[in-house]
């Protein structure tokens, strides 16, 4: 049987480049600390190219002048942890917002999903929400959020059976405007 739970580790992360380079800093002092490393595989993080992007519109209008803000997702690092027959990944997802020119509030409600599958079948999917403030006079801006997921494997099952889809979520007009203009 599989067990399968999705969990937010840490929420809303501002990218800025001081904190990456002192985060980066201490990976050698991580390696050193790591034991073996883990040699069997991790699932693959997988953005699904139609919901990648998302535009955001104030109203009924679909004029530059319309935007509320505009999205992009990506999966970033991917981490596994073994523990006999179960497997701890934590996956790093990077949401980005530009302010569009109809976006009075200076913030960017962004809702995304983070999904786990064996063979095509979704066996645990799980809806987040970030928002993206604009201050000063920011025009772009990133957040960052670290998921995690617990999968009960079977005999002789590795993380390499499974998949992790991540993607922006999307009202059948935004999806429809996706596959016109991407």
């Amino acid at each position: 049987m599989i067990s399968l739970s999705l969990r937010s580790l840490r929420r809303r992360v501002p990218c800025r480049p001081a904190v990456l380079l002192m985060g980066l800093a201490g990976l050698p002092l991580l390696a050193a600390c790591a034991g073996e490393a883990e040699t069997r595989p991790c699932p693959q993080a997988v953005v699904l190219t139609d919901a990648s992007r998302q535009v955001k519109f104030s109203g009924p209008g679909r004029d530059l002048t319309d935007v509320l803000f505009e999205a992009s997702i990506q999966a970033g690092r991917l981490v596994c942890e073994y523990d006999d027959n179960v497997l701890d990944v934590d996956l790093q997802v990077e949401v980005v917002a530009q302010r569009g020119p109809a976006n009075n509030d200076r913030l960017a409600n962004i809702n995304y999903f983070v999904a786990v599958a064996q063979n095509e079948t979704v066996l645990a999917r799980e809806s987040f929400d970030i928002a993206i403030p604009f201050p000063g006079n920011r025009t772009r801006v990133s957040g960052l959020e670290e998921i995690g997921q617990v999968i009960t494997l079977r005999a002789n099952e590795t993380g390499g059976n499974y998949r992790i889809y991540v993607g922006l979520e999307l009202s059948p007009e935004e999806l429809e405007y996706n596959r016109a203009n991407y």
